[in-house]
């Protein structure tokens, strides 16, 4: 499936539409949090479950769809990519379908893990596909592509998320969320692609990637950055809804900033990643995200009144978007490109180690009652990153 001209992979049909399944998986695994959030409020009101446990319902999926990706690397490595991508739709379309019909928190809860788990496989076998066919710079341009997929995600889950719930109610959410995932899924068994060779001993693997910083630091970079975003959607609804008095449709067309700022971002990498390289634009990335949490924390240390505080929180949260959007494709570019054999399993434990940063600021996230204790957090963090690909990555890459 690789071919190369002069150190550059040559794009083949069958390549564009692996990347256009990869493209698939994003969106239906990303919508899964953006379709839900501007539902949140009326879904808890409906099955009596609590601000908390709502918040939880959003942890628990980013958690989840991290914990079992090593697990689908692997399964995409002994029993081939398609194999393991259409198991892992199934997953996320029948906890999809079952969400549509839940009663209580406690089927929310479990109907969430399990969606998640099927999300998980979904985005990182298909982001495995795309790294069996690009490396290096060229890798950061196709996981960009697929960072314009969670564009659509991004501004169109949250729009269509905010309509459905004004309109026809929310379990309509969960409903579409199903019938999008089959899209992917149905492409994905009509390709053909080698069987997988036999997979090599992987006896001390994850020691080998742990040990690389060249592998290591990029990855956390991914992961803080993840983290960051993940703090700010899963506080947003009630946000949006408590602190702005927002109705769902208006939290939902507020979508079309955060898309548009994510496709800024991913157009750029597009375009100056080759010129510019991979580590410096994820250098770029992570000081945009402070810019951006640091224009949030201003909006509560300030206690501004709600005409101005509004567009402030705006401004923070486009300009965080657009960070991340940066930082996010040359991240994973970085960490995997340099690493050959075993790809998948490489793939994988990066996928791993951003979303497991990602669940465990989400589970912290609910323990900061007060919006100027979350916006300090998220703004600690963001420096923190700064610090990681500043000080930490390897000055080459």
């Amino acid at each position: 499936m690789r071919q190369q001209t002069g150190g550059t992979t040559t794009r083949t049909a069958p390549n564009r539409r692996i990347v256009a399944i990869a493209c698939g998986a994003v969106i239906v695994a990303q919508m899964a949090t953006t379709i839900y959030l501007p539902s949140m409020p009326a879904l808890g009101a409906d099955i009596g479950a609590s601000d908390s446990t709502l918040q939880l319902s959003v942890a628990i999926f980013v958690v989840f769809a991290a914990l079992p990706v090593v697990a689908w690397g692997r399964a995409a490595e002994r029993f081939g990519r398609v194999p393991a991508f259409a198991a892992a739709g199934l997953c996320f379309i029948l906890a999809s379908a079952g969400l549509a019909l839940i009663q209580n928190a406690p089927e929310l809860l479990t109907l969430r893990v399990i969606q998640a788990i099927g999300a998980g496989g979904i985005a990182v076998v298909g982001r495995v596909m795309v790294k069996d066919l690009f490396t290096g710079a060229e890798l950061a341009r196709q996981l960009a592509l697929l960072s314009m997929a969670f564009v659509v995600a991004l501004g169109g889950g949250q729009v269509i998320g905010g309509i459905v719930t004004s309109t026809l109610g929310w379990r309509y959410g969960f409903a579409v969320l199903a019938v999008l995932a089959i899209v992917p899924v149905v492409l994905a068994l009509r390709i053909s692609l080698p069987r997988p060779d036999a997979p090599a001993p992987s006896r001390g693997s994850a020691r080998r990637l742990l040990s690389d910083r060249a592998f290591l630091a990029p990855a956390v970079a991914g992961g803080i950055g993840f983290a960051v975003i993940v703090m700010i959607q899963q506080r947003s609804a009630f946000i949006f809804a408590d602190g702005f008095a927002l109705p769902p449709w208006v939290f939902g067309l507020f979508g079309v900033l955060y898309g548009a700022a994510y496709l800024a971002g991913a157009t750029y990498v597009r375009r100056r990643v080759s010129e510019l390289g991979a580590r410096v634009m994820m250098r770029q990335g992570a000081w945009i995200m402070l810019a951006g949490c640091l224009l949030i924390t201003v909006v509560w240390v300030g206690d501004l009144h709600r005409a101005i505080a509004l567009p402030i929180f705006l401004a923070g949260y486009v300009t965080t978007t657009f960070g991340q959007a940066t930082l996010f494709p040359n991240s994973a570019a970085n960490a995997v490109s340099h690493l050959v054999a075993g790809g998948a399993i490489a793939v994988s434990w990066c996928a791993l180690i951003q979303q497991g940063l990602a669940g465990l600021a989400s589970l912290a996230g609910p323990s900061l009652t007060g919006l100027l204790a979350w916006s300090l957090a998220i703004s600690l963090l963001a420096a923190v990153n700064v610090s990681v690909v500043t000080v930490l990555s390897p000055t080459k890459g």
